[in-house]
């Protein structure tokens, strides 16, 4: 099957006619970044997911990426099963782990220390709740006697759960508990060997990946015909969303330049076993609907025609 492609907004807020062009244009997806408390406004991700579920028919809708340790998972699975319910079982959730904002953490009575053992509770619970019936959990963090939770989400065992991430630990949980692994900031290379890194600790841990597992990859994607505008301006956007000066890392970590040079850019991912994309396109906000036109007719054609590499 070809690859699929989404958009991310970045935890911005799109007009409704945005939104609607994700879906109008062909793209498969839409996702919503997050922070709670960070150094530049951004929305929460579950918020604009609910009005994206409102206004949207058929494409798939999720966040990228839920920081799943800021919050009690009992919540988490209510709000993920809710917004199952009303975007009639559309909802993929991808979670993280965060980290690297540590006012985030504080503000939210959160320690650090504890995301990833928390991340990886929250997936055993919330599927817990998602299977429905009555059960008690004894983690190292969390304690429930006797919970259930209804109604149940729409998809049987509630959504899937891509784990997002960087490191060997997020990749491990993406291997024994994930439905598939979405990295960022990787270069095909480090995709195709984080791939097979996955698989090998799913099969160091008696797992055998299913069929439909996920290999996804959120990739920025800057569009210009002139190629060191389009590099420019994808060196401002990432920037001022990371605090940090990107000039140097924007040539790893960005698609950028004319459309066929995006679309050989995005090819090498797909050659690397991407077979799910969650794009983050660099654009003005008054040119959305510009931009995403022309990824979605002078980019996508092109690398959907390229099957992608089963993972060794």
């Amino acid at each position: 099957m070809p690859a699929k492609f989404g958009v991310s907004n970045g935890g911005h807020h799109w007009p409704v006619a945005d939104i609607r062009a994700v879906e109008d244009l062909g793209f498969d997806s839409f996702w919503s970044g997050e922070h709670i408390v960070y150094h530049r406004p951004i929305l929460d991700a579950v918020t604009p997911l609910a009005y994206a579920a409102a206004v949207t028919s058929r494409i798939t809708i999720g966040p990228a990426t839920l920081l799943v340790p800021l919050r009690h998972p009992t919540l988490v699975a209510k709000e993920i099963s809710c917004l199952d319910v009303l975007s009639g079982g559309r909802v993929v959730l991808t979670i993280g782990v965060g980290g690297d904002y540590a006012r985030e953490f504080a503000a939210c009575n959160v320690p650090v220390n504890e995301r990833g053992q928390r991340a990886t509770e929250a997936i055993e619970i919330m599927r817990k709740y998602w299977a429905g019936g009555r059960f008690d959990y004894d983690g190292k963090i969390f304690k429930l006697t006797d919970v259930d939770m209804l109604p149940l989400p729409v998809q049987p065992g509630g959504p899937p759960i891509w784990v997002s991430g960087r490191q060997e630990g997020p990749m491990r949980r993406a291997a024994t508990l994930g439905d598939g692994w979405n990295p960022y900031m990787y270069t095909p290379d480090r995709c195709r060997a984080s791939f097979s890194e996955v698989k090998n600790m799913a099969r160091a841990a008696g797992r055998t990946l299913p069929g439909d597992y996920v290999w996804a990859c959120y990739v920025f994607v800057s569009i210009d015909d002139d190629v060191a505008t389009a590099r420019r301006l994808a060196i401002e956007d990432m920037s001022t969303r990371y605090d940090q000066d990107f000039a140097g890392l924007v040539d790893k970590y960005c698609a950028h330049g004319p459309p066929a040079r995006v679309a050989e850019h995005l090819a090498r991912y797909v050659e690397a076993g991407v077979n799910h994309f969650i794009l983050a396109p660099v654009m003005p906000p008054d040119r959305r609907r510009h931009h995403l036109e022309r990824i979605a007719t002078e980019v996508l054609p092109a690398v959907r025609a390229i099957e992608p590499s089963p993972v060794a």
